[in-house]
């Protein structure tokens, strides 16, 4: 087909599409909440325009509202003022508008046109072309005729813009402004890769029946295939998929070779013989398809599950013996999940509702509490770890890629807080990209805006705008007025409190975006008011590829000191910098002694691994005032990540990572709890370092068992060869801080990446004092004699794994879930208990007894006194010997412990020790023994 001008379709002049919307991610915990008084209700979908609402009105710390534009729903958190607060943001109910409210069918009806197929002009940089496009509703597909892909599923796409979100690919194609009312934009994930398909309509009446139609097919297919619920909708829509697949003529009937195509692209490895003991009539209609995918597809390890269970009648598992498997749950928690999945007829529970229970949202492998916003959300910036970013703007190389504003579109759309922005002065304004290389450039305007767009669609909280400044004066106050007029009151333009001493917290920031400059700040927090320069001295931040950054580590380590570059910052710009004023580490007892709390540091992971090493503690200390931002090294030009953790357990808060390549497990498994809003709270322990010193610590030594039982529907590596079967094994990781990766695999299943069994258990040892910052990491890879090819990994930090059967949802290289796909694991942790004679341990993340744990020794001196007798460092094996008597030796499952009473306000620093074992826990016993 030839290339079309834009006259191809007739100019419509019609009103121009303003709802907004917004793409729903699947563990997203809210949308974006409107400014009171609510506008009218407008539809609640995929669609997104290039409109933001207003922040919320909130009146102080204690109370703030989320609102729902569609449904008007408010939730509002009142706690009292002397007690501790802990806000919770739950996700809104959708629209009772008939457009976004779906009931879940195994049918869902589309527009005949667009089955049949429209014509619509499709626009890319190379070429415009008018193409028929179709909806195959049964596959879930956009059809169009193309030599390439020419198809994209509808449950791969992850945003569909109109309206204003749209006008810079028009102006970027030097497309009429007539046609902007009947185009929309696909944005979809291909293989990993982020995807445009820029459509226009030749009539708004069409154009709003393909965006209406693309919302409810991808609402429906969502709910029906996005979680692991719907096991009887998911597998129907399943099959119609393959069916449709294998039956390339369409005379509804497969042969033997569309039989062994259909089980090579499943990634089943059969022999000819034992294909055709499958079937004897020679092909397959439906109702034979569904018998045989039934048949290759039964998971006997679910079966022999059952049956260990479903003692007392065999093919039914009785309440209580449902409730002796989940163990954890109260009994009236039990009940609900055991009627929720129980035959309907029978209101009894068989292997199918048993099935679908393990597959389904209650049984996650992600603890669900920790899905939502339960942290308490009102300490100082400087108490969390923030999300961030690195190169923001760039997709792809340091040195050649491409600046893109979807580079912070995507960022913020997956939770980031803090996004970098590198300014050069332009022909017509400042610009944006990575300076003295090859990459692009793209406008500081276009940038601003599309952070207004997106900046608190996925969370209220604030956002941080990390700037590396190398413009001129004129265009750093161009940039100041951009900034002024198209933020608006999201900027934050002054400081809450005269009286201020410490940074504020998320919570009183709702809705703010904080500017980050390296500013030199005269003679207080602002520049005095009887300045009258327009500009200030200041070195701004560098990153660029030679490090200049990287010399901060302290004048001592320094044989030659670099030449400082001064650049000049115009006043407008540093008047709005308040919060995150950068400048220069020059050492920990330096900014002791000297720095404001409002001033941050910038320095790269190497330099900071080196502080890590030298100074632990005193870093820890800094970090518990201040705000610190590691960013990757310079020598890492194509976007290599390092291991965040690492950083983290010193506390520092802003680790920005390379969001546009692989590497970003750890960070996306970090902040998957909290409700993805972009900050997690540090652990006691590294916001206040001097209680957690008083007493001496010793980790508890635990046992990390994984079984990895089995795996489900393995994709094929990217380049595997046509026809090829995967030859499956899974590796597991644990990622401790501060230590080196320990790694364990299972064995080689050959030829079968549908349905493979392991069954082999793998145990960890873990002695962490940051058991917040351990992560789990799960890889399948595919096993070859030149090397092992990826096939889907999953990370999780252990806090938050949830112990027993569970499903492991498996994600491809950029972090996007695979459909179908998981890993069938059962876990558990097994305390190791010192012989301490049996006493119990504070944990210190929120002051409350664990029975699992021994009491901590306050410090050795002290322990030498309680026990009357020198003991090693530990004490234990000593102790042991000496009790050795089985009538005088405690265990932790005593019965003259008496775990209900103990207390757990209980302040550690007060403890008489011996004392409070003798008259809490112990009576006689204690009383012999000492």
């Amino acid at each position: 087909m030839t290339s079309t001008r834009n006259s191809t379709f007739p100019p419509d002049t019609s009103t121009q599409k303003t709802s907004v919307y917004q793409t729903r991610d699947n563990n997203a915990s809210f949308s974006l909440p409107p400014s009171p008084p609510s506008p009218p209700s407008v539809r609640n979908s995929l669609v997104t325009s290039n409109v933001i609402t207003g922040p919320l009105n909130y009146a102080n710390n204690q109370s703030f509202q989320i609102a729902n534009q569609q449904n008007g729903n408010i939730e509002t958190n009142n706690k009292d003022s002397n007690a501790e607060e802990y806000f919770t943001i739950r996700r809104p109910k959708r629209s009772s508008n008939s457009y976004s409210t779906l009931e879940v069918t195994s049918e869902i009806i589309v527009e005949g046109c667009l089955v049949e197929g429209t014509a619509l002009l499709k626009v890319s940089s190379k070429k415009k072309q008018q193409k028929i496009f179709r909806i195959d509703v049964e596959q879930g597909r956009i059809l169009w005729d193309s030599k390439k892909s020419g198809k994209v599923n509808i449950e791969s796409i992850k945003e569909l813009r109109v309206g204003d979100a749209i006008r810079s690919y028009r102006e970027h194609f030097k497309l009429s402004a007539d046609i902007e009312p009947r185009w929309f934009t696909i944005i979809y994930v291909d293989f990993g890769k982020y995807k445009t398909l820029h459509l226009v309509a030749p009539t708004l009446e069409l154009f709003n029946k393909w965006v209406d139609n693309l919302e409810k097919l991808y609402l429906h297919r969502r709910d029906v295939i996005g979680g692991l619920g719907h096991l009887r909708k998911r597998h129907s829509l399943w099959l119609k998929q393959h069916w449709k697949q294998a039956d390339k003529d369409g005379d509804s009937r497969l042969g033997f070779d569309d039989v062994s195509r259909l089980c090579r692209r499943l990634n089943i490895h059969m022999s000819n013989a034992q294909l055709r003991n499958k079937f004897n009539d020679g092909w397959l209609d439906f109702a034979d398809f569904q018998r045989f995918v039934k048949l290759i597809k039964k998971r006997d390890e679910l079966d022999k599950l059952f049956n260990s269970l479903a003692k007392e009648r065999g093919n039914i598992l009785t309440p209580r013996e449902f409730k002796d498997f989940l163990c954890t749950l109260k009994e009236e928690e039990c009940d609900n999940l055991y009627y929720k999945f129980c035959d309907k007829d029978l209101k009894e529970m068989n292997l199918e509702g048993f099935s679908s229970f393990l597959m389904s949202s209650d049984n996650t492998v992600f603890a669900s509490e920790h899905a939502k916003v339960y942290q308490d959300m009102s300490q100082p910036l400087s108490h969390y770890f923030i999300d961030s970013s690195h190169n923001t703007y760039l997709l792809g190389h340091q040195l050649t890629g491409e600046s893109s504003i979807e580079g912070y579109i995507r960022a913020l759309q997956r939770g980031c807080r803090c996004v970098e922005i590198d300014c050069w002065d332009g022909s017509d304004g400042p610009i944006v990209t990575h300076g003295r290389t090859l990459a692009s450039k793209i406008k500081f305007q276009d940038v601003i805006s599309a952070i207004r767009a997106y900046a608190f669609k996925t969370s209220p909280y604030p956002i941080i705008l990390s700037f590396e400044v190398h413009c001129c004066i004129e265009q750093q106050s161009q940039m100041a007025s951009i900034l002024r007029n198209t933020l608006g009151e999201y900027l934050v333009t002054k400081f809450l409190s005269e009286n201020e001493t410490e940074l504020p917290s998320p919570a009183s920031l709702l809705y703010k975006i904080i500017i980050k400059v390296g500013i030199l700040l005269l003679m207080g927090k602002n520049l005095p008011p009887d300045l009258s320069e327009d500009y200030i001295d200041s070195a701004t931040d560098t990153e660029s590829s030679t490090e200049t950054e990287s010399d901060v580590e302290s004048s001592k380590e320094k044989k030659v000191k670099p030449k400082k570059t001064k650049v000049r910052v115009a006043k407008a710009l540093s008047d709005l910098v308040f919060y995150c004023s950068s400048v220069k580490f020059k050492g920990f007892e330096h900014h002791r002694e000297n720095s404001k709390y409002y001033h941050m540091s910038s320095i790269t992971d190497r330099v900071s691994s080196r502080l890590l090493k030298s100074g632990k503690a005193a870093f820890i200390r800094h970090n518990t005032r201040h705000l610190t931002r590691i960013y990757p090294s310079g020598f890492r030009i194509n976007s290599s990540n390092f291991e965040p953790h690492h950083q983290w357990m010193v506390g520092n808060q802003l680790v920005a990572l390379n969001w546009q390549t692989f590497g970003m497990q750890i960070d996306q498994a970090m902040f998957s709890v909290n409700g993805r809003c972009g900050y997690v709270l540090k652990s006691e322990r590294l916001r206040h370092p001097e209680i957690s010193s008083s007493i001496n610590t010793h980790p508890q030594t635990q046992t990390l068992e994984i079984e990895i039982i089995s795996a489900q529907q393995l994709p094929k590596p990217k380049d595997a060869l046509k026809g090829e079967v995967v030859d499956p094994f899974v590796e597991v990781e644990l990622l401790i801080p501060g230590a080196e990766v320990v790694k364990k695999r299972t064995s080689t299943i050959s030829d079968n990446g549908f349905n493979p069994t392991w069954n082999e258990t793998l145990k960890f040892t873990l002695n962490c004092e940051e058991m917040s910052l351990v992560f789990l990491r799960f890889v399948v890879w595919d096993e070859y004699v030149r090397g092992n090819d990826f096939i889907a990994s999953y990370c999780i930090p252990v806090a938050s794994l949830q112990f027993g059967h569970r499903h492991v949802p498996l994600n491809d290289l950029n972090g996007e879930q695979y459909l179908f796909t998981t890993l069938f694991i059962r876990s558990s942790l097994e305390f190791t208990p010192p012989y301490l004679l049996g006493l119990l341990q504070f944990p210190f993340s929120n002051k409350t007894m664990d029975t699992n744990y021994v009491v901590y020794k306050r410090n050795r001196k002290k322990e030498r006194q309680f026990h009357g007798y020198n003991t090693p460092r530990y004490g234990y094996k000593s102790m042991n010997n000496y009790y050795r008597s089985p009538q005088k030796k405690l265990r932790l499952n005593d019965s003259n412990v008496d775990i209900s009473q103990i207390d757990s306000n209980i302040d550690i620093s007060q403890i008489d020790m011996k004392q409070y074992y003798k008259e809490t826990f112990f009576e006689d016993p204690w009383a012999n023994l000492i």
